[in-house]
This record gives structure tokens, sequence and C-alpha cells, in this order.
């Protein structure tokens, strides 16, 4: 059994959600898992054939894109009201699904609020997310991060077995006061966390300015970076958690593991 057993991706036609969608493919197709492609369009309650027919060509689009590159199976959903809402309630009416969407609009404040999906998905979603930046050519480097802690020992579990569907290495990926302080931190995870092939890991040890900031700088190795969802809600959100300061400034694809279950 892999990590995850269906894909549900968002489009709305847009430069971002295309990009959405062929990282879901991508995903889907090592995964050999089916993708559900959705699209919302906003004005809820109003019986406009303009807006079906909208969210229709955009699902179209996305499933021969998705079918064009070998995923299995497409089912395709067309819903009126709140997107981000939306989005999140077809993701979670089945157990280890991973929801992808663009995630473009998470470093723009005024985005946020106006009312951004990304963002709102963010907060809200009991799912894991990707939120995609760019189409990698190949599946390389995987940096997982993790400060020692229990929860973010599981996003790195979660983003080992995704590592090891792409065919990409996993780094473990930490930020501490001192090279020593994050070799002890690693050695910690590495003796918690059972694979099959320790060896995979590589290691990337960030110093010298604040971790959520030593993320986002260093996201340029990785092909995607995965961070546990601690601290998207609640005060901690308020207070400017490391998982929300990296979700809305980082540059490439995210990772968002849910390791409240």
């Amino acid at each position: 059994m892999g990590c995850y057993q269906r894909i549900v991706v968002g489009t709305n036609g847009s430069e971002a959600a295309r990009t959405a969608v062929a990282v879901a493919g991508e995903f889907a197709v090592r995964l050999d898992v089916p993708v559900t492609a959705v699209s919302v369009w906003r004005d809820a309650g109003r019986k406009s054939g303009t807006d079906a027919e909208w969210a229709e060509d955009n699902t179209r689009t996305a499933a021969e894109a998705l079918l064009g590159i070998g995923v299995s199976e497409v089912v395709r959903t067309e819903l009126d009201g709140p997107p981000g809402a939306l989005l999140i309630e077809t993701a979670e009416r089945e157990p280890e699904t991973l929801l992808v969407i663009g995630g473009g609009s998470l470093g723009s404040s005024k985005a946020r609020l106006l009312g951004s999906t990304a963002n709102h998905v963010s907060h809200h979603s009991q799912t894991d997310v990707v939120f995609t930046n760019k189409i990698p050519k190949r599946w390389t480097t995987i940096g997982l991060t993790t400060d020692g802690s229990a929860s973010s020992l599981t996003a790195v579990r979660r983003g080992y077995e995704l590592a090891l569907a792409l065919g990409a290495r996993p780094f473990l990926v930490t930020s501490a006061k001192t090279d020593d302080d994050g070799a002890d931190i690693l050695i910690d995870v590495e003796g918690q966390i059972t694979v099959e092939d320790p060896e995979l890991f590589g290691r990337d040890i960030l110093t010298g300015v604040p971790p959520a900031e030593a993320i986002c700088n260093s996201a340029w190795k990785y092909d995607l970076v995965v961070i546990g969802n601690r601290g998207m809600s609640g005060p901690a959100r308020l207070l400017g958690s490391v998982a929300n300061k990296v979700t809305h400034d980082i540059d490439t694809n995210l990772l968002l593991v849910n390791t409240t279950h």
C-alpha cells in the first residue's frame, strides 16, 4: 500500500492550475492511484450555464492532460460554492487522499486578504496538501524538515515514502544554532525512524538565521519541501509559527502534512 490512495487536484484553468495538474499527474502515475479533477466557480447558488461550462472546460482539459501522461483513472467534478471549503470537503471524503493545488497566492498578502483559496486550504485542510510552484524536469531531491519533535517525525515519514515513490533522494533538513546541535537532532531523528535504507538520507543542517527563513533560503535545493502543519491554526499561527511562515514564503513545491491526526 502506498502513502496515498487518491489525489484530488483543483483547477481553474490558470497557469498555476496547469502546474498543479502536471504535478498531480506525475504523483498519480508514480503512485498508481486515480485522480479527481475539481473545478469550482465562486458564485454559490447561482445557476449560470456559463459558469458551469467554464468549470466543465477546466476539468475536461485537466482530464485530457492527466490521461495523456498515463494516469489510469480520472474523475471530473464541478462544484458551485466557496473553492477552498469545497476542495477540502472533496479531499476528505476518502482516507489517504492527497490534495494538490497551485500555491502562488500564498505569498501575496493582497490575495490572502481577498480570500485566497490556497490560504484557506493551508489553515483548514485535514488532509495532506501539496502547494505547487514549479514542474521539475526530474524529481531528484526532497527536503524533509524536522526539529526532532514527534509531529515533525510524522511529516518526515510521509515525505520519505513519497520520495521513494518519485525516485528522489530524501534529505533530512533541520535548523539549529550550531552544526553540532543540528547533527544531534538528525542522529536522534534517524534513530526514531525505521526505514528500509537509512543510507538514502542526505543531511542538511541550517544555521545562522531563524528556522523559517533558513528553510525558505535553502528551498532552491529541493524539488519538494515537506513540513508538518503544527502551528497552522490557533494561537501559534498568530504568533508566527515556522510552518505558517514557510508555507507563505517558500518558492518551491511544498507538501504540508497533517500531523494532528
